[in-house]
């Protein structure tokens, strides 16, 4: 560093000497009741890079280690050089243990003492303490133009600044270099501790920040969000409507009368062929009826005569049959051969299935409390009964054939008719969508022609083939004009204090209650639903003032009795109240802090 040259005022002399090359100096002088904040405030306005610290006996400064070292550090990372001129015995101390040089006067002959070394500084002359005769002119002490620094703040920017204080260990004491790189922190036994003079104020300071922050906390950011649902229900509304033929009624059609919209005429026939397996069943030549003998009984006391015929029927439905008539006497009964018929009760051949063992039979034809007095048995096997039948086309087969063919071509005709309106409507305007008017006498169907299977009747085949053709009339409107009427009535029904909130248009449906064909009409009644809710939307006006009415009423009272209160609105279906802080029991006593959210009500058709 280049030479330099003091210029020393002392009253009306003026001293000149010339030190060995120095390091830059400051002398700063610390007050009694100056804080860690206090220097190091000062600290930080100091350009030099030897700072000494003149420090009276019982500062408080020398009341915490913890303050030393702070500022040791943050003139360490500045690179300045820190050294304190003090006769404050613990000052000392503590100064000793962090290696901070201290002066415990200036000597005259620049030789200072040192308690923490017995070296003589060579690099500095310090002069008696009677003068600023330390002083560099450029670094008068001048008054801070910046605000004071809290400790939290202080701590804060060390962060950015200032590397972390190192804990003082066991080393410390021992004389280890702390400037080496641990392996292992531990822990400082040292704590922070503020000054007994800071104490009071920051005491009263910290009370009634706490205060404030439980008032806010307490009175300004309690909320409570209002979760609504409101009360809705289906909404249905019938019209009578008239379908007005085209054709017959334009002129009529072109006034555009009330609730009238135009109807159109589709003809339309189709043809059809099925074919149907033959149900009839008999016994072939090959096949045979199985026979036997049963023992008539007549328990009753009157003669009960029998003719040719008569069936008897075991459980499992095989009936028998026997050949001519018989008389049973009172109380007593008689024999007679029997010979089982093709076809059991169900339907079903009986062939083998005849040859049945001893068995009872009852007469099918009696009622029920005749069959206890005359009944039959048989002590031996039934014999001769033989499968195999042939099929046959029998009268009943033809009328089912027909029954079937019937219900295909008019659900086939419909099909068609449909599709060819689709057609239609997909030719015409994007706003315009017809479908066919269904219902009873909707649609005319002609009579069916049924191909001719009297050649086919009895005849020993497994199926047979049937045809028929069939004709249709119907009527086709404008579904989409149908429903502009349904709605426009169904909104004029809807409540005032309510809103539309959906309508069903897969609901729609139709009866129709007059025909008139002379003059082409149809009139139906027409209905559609929909679905309605209260409306406490918080952006139309009728929302505003229920909402309104709800906040002002529930406005710091307990959360249950609000849920009481709201739930028993006519308006309100379901309520949900949240709360924050959320073990607040009550609403906020501030009005704007209360907010709803209102949900879709939700209805199960």
């Amino acid at each position: 560093m280049a030479e330099q040259k003091t210029k020393i005022e002392e009253t009306s002399e003026e001293l000149v000497f010339k030190p060995r090359s120095v390091a830059k100096k400051r002398v700063i002088f610390v007050e009694t009741d100056d804080e860690l904040i206090d220097l190091y405030e000062k600290l930080k306005q100091v350009k030099a890079k030897n700072v000494y610290f003149v420090i009276p006996q019982r500062a408080l400064i020398f009341q915490s280690i913890v303050n030393l070292k702070i500022l040791k550090t943050y003139g360490d990372n500045q690179k300045k050089k820190i050294s304190f001129i003090t006769n404050d015995t613990n000052g000392i101390s503590l100064a000793k243990q962090l290696g901070i040089k201290v002066y415990d006067k200036v000597n005259n002959h620049n030789s200072p003492s040192l308690f923490s070394s017995k070296s003589e500084d060579d690099i500095i002359k310090i002069t008696p303490l009677k003068a600023s005769v330390n002083a560099i002119i450029d670094h008068t002490p001048t008054r801070l133009s910046e605000k004071k620094l809290s400790i939290s703040e202080l701590l804060n920017k060390g962060k950015r600044n200032i590397s972390s204080v190192e804990e003082i260990s066991s080393n410390e004491k021992t004389g280890v270099n702390n400037s080496k790189s641990k392996t292992k922190k531990e822990k400082s036994p040292y704590k922070l501790r503020i000054t007994t003079g800071a104490k009071g104020p920051i005491v009263a300071f910290l009370s009634l920040a706490f205060v404030v922050i439980f008032a806010i906390f307490y009175i300004a950011l309690p909320s409570a969000t209002v979760i609504l649902t409101p009360s809705a229900g289906v909404l249905e509304k019938s019209v009578n409507i008239t379908l007005a033929d085209f054709n017959r009624n334009q002129r009529e059609l072109d006034t555009h009368p009330v609730n009238t919209i135009a109807s159109f005429t589709l003809s339309k026939e189709i043809s059809r062929e099925i074919k149907y397996g033959a149900t009839g069943k008999k016994i072939s030549e090959k096949g045979g009826n199985s026979t036997g003998s049963i023992r008539i009984i007549n328990s009753s006391s009157n003669v009960w005569p029998l003719i040719a015929r008569t069936r008897f029927q075991t459980p499992e439905g095989i009936v028998f049959r026997i050949k001519s008539g018989v008389t049973v006497p009172a109380n007593g009964s008689t024999t007679a051969i029997v010979e089982a018929d093709a076809v059991d009760a169900y339907g079903q051949i009986v062939g083998e299935r005849g040859n049945i063992g001893p068995t009872r039979f009852f007469l099918p034809a009696l009622d029920e409390e005749s069959r206890s007095f005359l009944y039959a048995e048989s002590s031996e096997n039934m014999t001769g009964g033989i499968t195999d039948f042939v099929s046959f086309v029998s009268e009943n087969d033809i009328e089912a054939a027909k029954k079937k063919l019937s219900d295909l071509l008019r659900k086939d005709l419909i099909s068609e008719i449909k599709a060819e309106i689709q057609k239609i409507s997909d030719e015409t305007s994007k706003s315009t969508e017809y479908i066919l008017l269904e219902g009873d006498n909707a649609i005319e169907f002609g009579d069916i022609n049924f191909s001719s299977v009297d050649n086919v009747l009895n005849s020993e085949i497994p199926e047979f083939t049937i045809g028929g053709s069939i004709k249709a009339k119907a009527l086709y409107y404008d579904r989409t004009a149908m429903l502009e009427i349904l709605k426009a009535e169904l909104i004029t029904q809807k409540s005032p204090n309510k809103e539309l909130l959906r309508i069903n248009e897969d609901s729609t449906s139709y009866k129709i209650f007059q025909r008139d064909d002379a003059v082409g009409k149809i009139k139906m009644t027409a209905n559609i639903k929909g679905i309605e809710q209260y409306d406490i939307d918080p952006e139309t006006e009728n929302g505003k003032k229920i909402l309104e009415k709800i906040r002002n009423h529930i406005a710091g009272k307990e959360i249950e009795y609000a849920k009481s209160y709201i739930q028993n609105l006519a308006e309100v279906n379901k309520v949900e109240i949240r709360s924050w802080p959320a073990w607040s029991p009550t609403i906020p006593k501030i009005e704007e802090n209360i907010e709803f959210e209102v949900r879709e009500a939700v209805i199960v058709n």
